[in-house]
């Protein structure tokens, strides 16, 4: 009889152990971001429905001319010279955000959430600049672009139920403090994490 209950506790116990096991979430993952920007992420979750993430990256060279050519047009440095291209060397981009998850309103295996938040950026670009002189001759300079500001966050994010794998689409939109005050810039991605 006594083996009977220690072979029974055996198997209550394991059962306890394996279904704790199962139910416990992944509370951090790091992963690839494909966006802008283009990096590496890790994202913490708190208790709760919250998480706080961090991105590190860069973008394409090619993205936002526009964006460099109006900073060119605004700077009294190039007043009187006329804009005739631009190459970014480098972009480096730092990202701190709080989140909020809700679930949402799908039945899917796994776990399915919307979620939104607060955070901020960093962008720090190399740009060299080339233009015409008034005497119209080419001329180039380098100038370095500092961007910062917070950042509104909005998007989805999809946990496989039987693997650690997590995929991720959102949209943000920062609103520049520093250098050009009250522009605002749109950013989207998409990513995947390991969530251990």
């Amino acid at each position: 009889m006594k083996k009977y209950y220690k072979a029974s506790g055996f198997i209550v116990g394991l059962l306890f152990i394996a279904s704790f096991s199962n139910a416990q979430k992944y509370d951090q993952g790091i992963g690839l971001r494909i966006g802008d920007p283009l990096g590496v992420t890790y994202k913490l979750y708190l208790p709760g429905y919250s998480a706080v993430e961090f991105n590190f990256g860069t973008t394409s060279r090619n993205w936002h001319s526009s964006y460099y050519q109006d900073t060119f047009n605004g700077l009294n440095k190039y007043d009187g010279f006329r804009y005739s291209g631009h190459d970014v060397k480098y972009t480096v981009a730092l990202q701190g955000r709080y989140l909020l998850h809700q679930s949402f309103p799908a039945n899917v295996e796994g776990r399915l959430d919307w979620y939104w938040g607060l955070g901020g950026q960093l962008r720090l670009s190399k740009i060299e600049y080339t233009y015409f002189t008034q005497e119209m001759l080419l001329d180039s300079d380098t100038k370095t672009n500092l961007d910062l500001g917070p950042e509104g966050i909005l998007g989805v994010e999809y946990e496989l139920q039987d693997y650690p794998i997590v995929g991720f689409g959102e949209v943000s939109l920062l609103g520049e403090i520093v250098d050009k005050p009250f522009r605002f810039r749109l950013f989207a991605a998409v990513g995947v994490r390991y969530s251990f």
